[in-house]
């Protein structure tokens, strides 16, 4: 078992890039908990805690205030949608919102069994900044209702939702499929917002090249350079590639007439549509949803980020 001391090492290098770093874990499906508490607290604008020397474990994540995080030295800001832990044999000191009241939630734990699998504590981060639709929020309400209610299997339970979040919190992996990429290009991400806006109670008609730049607000030029860099096409073939994946999900899970789905989809007509279709699945749309009825995996080519768009209703 890691001891307290070497926990303590934590506080020594506090460098960004040790703050930022993404790990590699090993089979994390041996480790064990003893998990002693979880909840939420709120204090007063301007109060305090600390200093304090922990013994076990601890994540907190921040939901109300801007708090300063003082530890090993160095005093770590963390704005709501920080996920910070604690851990043996360090101290640590609270300031909390002096403007505002501070809510966050907590869980304290131990650490029995599966160190081996997890890299040296005193390399893990000491917070990563959570983003939005992120896994480990929901996960730590699943573990606070398991800990509180105690249904049947609570405490399998318990030790996979802890184990989630703390392999999901050493190795950054910590995003859903409606998690924003924080590296998408802000007008590519400009121009598929807007899309998928414009899209969602409707047909998926194709905006121009004009139409899609004026809601970047940059020339057409430039937005067709960017697309080029940052997605491998322009904007017209990257939002007709994601009417066209739109088009193979209702093909393989709805019964929707062909010439429907090419309505929905956007194009003119069936013919112009399996043709389109074609040249992009390799296949025409009938082929393709009878091999899908006969047991084939339907197509997953996200060639552009993965967004909700568009309806499609199975009958």
């Amino acid at each position: 078992m890691h001891t307290a001391s070497a926990m303590a090492a934590v506080g020594k290098d506090l460098s960004e890039s040790n703050l930022a770093t993404v790990m590699t874990l090993g089979d994390c499906g041996t480790l064990r908990f003893a998990i002693r508490m979880a909840g939420n607290a709120a204090y007063p604008a301007g109060s305090t805690f600390g200093p304090r020397l922990h013994q076990d474990f601890e994540f907190v994540w921040i939901s109300e205030g801007t708090v300063l995080w003082e530890v090993g030295g160095v005093t770590l800001p963390a704005p709501p949608g920080t996920l910070l832990l604690g851990r043996p044999g360090m101290r640590d000191h609270f300031r909390w919102d002096p403007r505002r009241r501070t809510r966050h939630g907590f869980v304290h734990f131990q650490i029995t069994a599966g160190h081996a699998t997890l890299p040296p504590p005193d390399t893990w981060p000491l917070h990563r900044a959570l983003p939005a639709g992120d896994i480990l929020r929901p996960l730590f309400g699943h573990l606070a209702h398991l800990l509180a209610q105690h249904p049947p299997g609570w405490n399998e339970l318990a030790q996979g939702a802890l184990r989630q979040i703390l392999a999901g919190f050493i190795s950054g992996a910590t995003a859903t499929a409606h998690t924003a990429d924080p590296a998408e290009h802000p007008l590519v991400a400009k121009v598929f917002t807007w899309v998928q806006e414009l899209w969602q109670d409707g047909a998926m008609d194709p905006p121009t090249l004009g139409d899609c730049a004026r809601a970047a607000g940059v020339t057409r030029a430039h937005l067709a350079r960017v697309f080029k860099a940052e997605v491998g096409m322009g904007p017209v073939e990257a939002l007709r590639t994601m009417r066209l994946d739109r088009a193979a999900s209702l093909l393989s899970r709805t019964n929707l007439p062909v010439a429907e789905i090419a309505t929905l989809t956007g194009f003119p007509n069936a013919f112009h549509f399996s043709k389109t279709f074609r040249a992009a699945f390799g296949r025409p749309p009938r082929e393709l949803r009878a091999a899908v009825l006969a047991g084939e995996l339907p197509p997953y080519t996200r060639l552009v980020r993965t967004r909700p768009l568009g309806n499609g209703t199975a009958r």
